[in-house]
């Protein structure tokens, strides 16, 4: 027999859901869904131990769940692909995207067809869908071989949305983390705007050294 009911989840049983819950939504002003006040650790944690993606949806946590699930699935990207695409209108925060997107299971024989399809999905016109790629990019792709790729899209990007911006100023600062000396002539080609943001990632990250830092004044 068919079942109807979506699995609703209670959020209730964690600790200090109030504290957490006004924390979660200043850093999320975007969300249309309220926050359940708890850490997307535990979030991930009771991932493991739900096999159905059919959550009732009542708050952020509720969606970050569902999309973890769907994305932490072991099967082909095949499969994969077409519940991540009816999944995409809910990316409605960045912490959807990047809850979501370290959690993606790839099978070995599925990357070069993952990557390509991540590549393209970075020019989709929603700029919620198009980060998540950019993060998906980031996380499971960033070699000294596809960088140049990567960033080629990154430069490409032209839009009014901060998330979006961010985004990509988060990936350019990785990409100068772990390939300083290629990434150096992408700042100059980026949106002037996520060029900056991307210089001050890489000023507070500690995985910079002292003269990459330095030598960001004159990008």
């Amino acid at each position: 027999m068919e079942r109807i009911l979506a699995i609703k989840i209670d959020w209730s049983i964690y600790p200090d859901r109030e504290r957490k819950a006004k924390f979660t939504q200043k850093l999320t002003p975007e969300s249309p869904y309220k926050s359940a006040g708890v850490s997307v650790i535990e979030v991930k944690k009771l991932a493991k131990t739900i096999n159905d993606d059919d959550i009732e949806l009542n708050y952020l946590e509720d969606v970050l769940l569902k999309g973890i699930i769907i994305a932490s699935r072991k099967e082909s990207f095949a499969e994969k692909r077409k519940k991540l695409e009816a999944f995409y209108p809910l990316f409605i925060s960045w912490m959807a995207t990047d809850s979501v997107a370290p959690t993606l299971y790839i099978p070995q024989k599925d990357k070069k067809e993952a990557y390509r399809y991540f590549i393209k999905l970075t020019e989709d016109k929603d700029p919620m869908t198009s980060r998540f790629a950019f993060v998906v990019l980031m996380g499971h792709f960033l070699t000294e071989e596809s960088i140049d790729e990567i960033m080629n899209k990154a430069i490409a990007i032209k839009t009014d949305s901060y998330l979006l911006k961010m985004g990509i100023a988060w990936l350019t600062s990785s990409c100068y983390i772990h390939y300083p000396e290629k990434t150096s002539k992408y700042f100059s080609l980026l949106d002037k705007e996520i060029s900056k943001m991307a210089k001050q990632k890489c000023r507070d990250s500690r995985r910079v050294s002292p003269e990459a830092k330095k030598s960001l004044n004159n990008l």
